[in-house]
């Protein structure tokens, strides 16, 4: 049995070796005398754990065992080793049979010796158990043999021990059971050679019952440890299948993190976008509100305009008519004059308003055009009708734009009736010049020192003139230079 520990610990791995007698380092030992239940009084057993106690041979033995071959100093030809000087001891001390009667006496004066040269070829096949477990198995069952027909001998007995453990563990399961069917064959052998020998039925149970306990012992022992070999097998897959589990579960958990994690920057982004479209409606609404504002100022600016226009021209003169109808003396003639004239020039005041109010209101039959240009001499003849004096210069041109000829007309008209305004008995100039790009519209007077000459931005005249002229990007400049009130208009003839 010199091998057989060995043998364990190669198929156990590192767990204590099992076998008959075996109990795990850390098993509870039950105190002796107490009930297997427990106490009578219903409480726990006592129960103090095995290494705390005395430690048993067996542990005793696999632990110097185990520390053997960690430091490499059991092996299987130390194994071989061991087995031969066990071997050697037990013939020594003449654990052996005598000579068979069948037995030469050439051979039974030897008996001993060849004892011993089958021993030592039965431990040198050890060497190579686990590469070869079947030819060590049939090498050293031969020298079991050939011993038994010497006589017999436990020392041999000891390495067919060791070989069958061996095989029993390392090969196949169609070898393992042709090796089990043998030995129960040898087995039964062994008690029915026994009968027919003549012994009596006494020696042939005790025969029987040796074998098994020769030859069954290993095939148990082998059969015990692959069982826990399998166990701690699968014990292993389960705790790597538990490890890979649990990794799964790691692994699922992160990627429901990393999912969550995804799903909580895109509803951020979402909310980051629905905010920016937010507030970019809001700046369109802002806008838009802006645009509206500036739509309704530039409205409200135009119709002031337009309103100064139609109103402040030919209310003023009207008015300059009247009230030179009232400086003279009762005149009937120039009396209805002055009414036709004054009638007149109210009719065309209200036919303008009545253009621009239906302009104004939308109406899909507003057809009038605005005025132009083309109506300078009708403005001329009103005028002059009202006593006011104007020298024209230039012709006026074709091809403008209809902003801007409208703008040029209204800055005439506005700049007649401050002169008539102001300097009533003065000359006026009107002066046309018209240019591939630009048209300059320049209208002078003398200033009689009969009024106060306007400043600049103060009278509402000058503001619209400036505004029409602007808007359509040119400039406008009035003032006095010289005795000479000059309004000088510089405006694009194609307005872009």
């Amino acid at each position: 049995m010199t091998g057989a520990t060995d043998e364990v610990r190669d198929a156990a791995g590192p767990a204590t070796p099992g076998g008959p007698g075996a109990e795990p380092r850390d098993a509870v030992r039950r105190v002796p005398g107490e009930p297997v239940g427990g106490t009578a009084g219903g409480a726990p057993p006592s129960t103090v754990p095995a290494s705390a106690g005395r430690t048993g041979w067996w542990d005793r033995g696999a632990r110097l065992l185990r520390v053997a071959r960690e430091r490499g100093w059991w092996d299987d030809r130390t194994a071989a080793v061991g087995t031969l000087l066990f071997g050697l001891v037990l013939l020594g001390l003449g654990v052996a049979s005598s000579a068979a009667p069948w037995v030469p006496d050439v051979v039974a004066d030897r008996v001993g010796l060849w004892h011993v040269v089958l021993l030592v070829v039965a431990s040198t096949a050890l060497v190579v158990k686990r590469r070869h477990p079947v030819a060590v198995l049939l090498v050293t069952a031969a020298c079991a043999l050939l011993d038994a027909l010497l006589g017999g001998s436990v020392a041999t007995l000891v390495a067919l021990f060791d070989a069958l453990y061996t095989a029993a563990l390392l090969t196949r399961e169609a070898v393992r059971r042709r090796i089990v069917v043998a030995v129960v064959v040898l087995v039964v052998l062994s008690a029915v050679v026994t009968l027919a020998l003549g012994a009596p039925a006494r020696e042939a149970v005790l025969m029987l019952l040796q074998s098994v306990a020769i030859f069954g012992t290993p095939l148990w022992w082998a059969h015990d440890v692959r069982r826990r070999d399998e166990l701690a097998a699968l014990e292993s897959d389960r705790a790597a299948a538990e490890g890979r589990r649990a990794e799964a579960e790691r692994d699922r958990a992160e990627a429901e993190g990393r999912r969550a994690e995804a799903e909580r920057q895109r509803a951020d982004a979402e909310q980051a976008a629905a905010e920016l479209a937010r507030a970019h409606a809001d700046d369109l609404a802002h806008i838009a509100d802006l645009d509206r504002e500036s739509a309704v100022r530039e409205e409200r600016a135009r119709t002031a305009r337009d309103l100064h226009d139609v109103v402040a021209g030919h209310v003023s003169a009207v008015a300059i008519r009247a009230e030179a109808a009232l400086a003279g003396p009762p005149d009937p003639d120039a009396d209805r004059d002055a009414l036709r004239a004054v009638r007149a020039g109210t009719l065309d005041a209200l036919a303008e308003l009545r253009a621009m109010i239906v302009v104004l209101r939308g109406r899909p039959d507003a057809v009038t055009a605005p005025a132009g240009l083309d109506r300078l001499d009708d403005l001329l003849r009103t005028v002059r009708a009202a006593g006011q004096r104007v020298v024209v210069a230039g012709s006026v041109p074709v091809g403008l734009a209809a902003a801007t000829d409208h703008a040029a007309f209204r800055i005439v008209q506005e700049a007649l009736t401050n002169a008539a305004k102001h300097a009533p008995r003065t000359t006026t100039h009107l002066v046309l010049d018209a240019g591939a790009d630009a048209l300059d519209v320049t209208v002078s007077n003398a200033t009689d020192g009969s009024s106060v000459t306007p400043p600049l931005h103060g009278g509402t005249g000058l503001l619209t003139m400036r505004e029409r002229a602007e808007a359509l990007g040119g400039t406008l400049d009035a003032g006095e230079r010289d005795g000479t009130w000059t309004v000088r208009a510089h405006l694009p003839a194609v307005v872009g």
